[in-house]
């Protein structure tokens, strides 16, 4: 009974720990464990620093291109790997062009 109390607590601190050391991609926001160059979701090689945070994200959205439910915050698909906001640099190009 003492061993089972023992190793419930231990669990409990070692979850605590993971979710202290949580870290996200800055492109698709997936979770991802350090020390690492580049995320096992997207692929991207982190540039920027990776994201703290002390939750897992939940909100999803479908991406625009695949189709596929990713995180609503991401900036690239970790499906299909095209960045969200092509679209958007796509029609700031035709604008700068009228």
């Amino acid at each position: 009974m003492q061993n089972d109390a023992l190793h419930s607590l231990m669990n409990l601190k070692s979850t605590a720990i993971q979710r202290k050391r949580m870290k996200k991609c800055p492109y698709c926001f997936e979770v991802v464990e350090e020390p690492a160059a580049r995320c096992v979701h997207c692929l991207q090689f982190f540039i920027d620093s990776l994201i703290d945070a002390d939750y897992r994200s939940l909100d999803k959205k479908k991406c625009i291109f695949c189709g596929k439910k990713i995180l609503s915050e991401a900036k690239i698909c970790r499906f299909c790997r095209h960045w969200l906001d092509e679209v958007n640099r796509t029609a700031d190009d035709i604008d700068k062009i009228d």
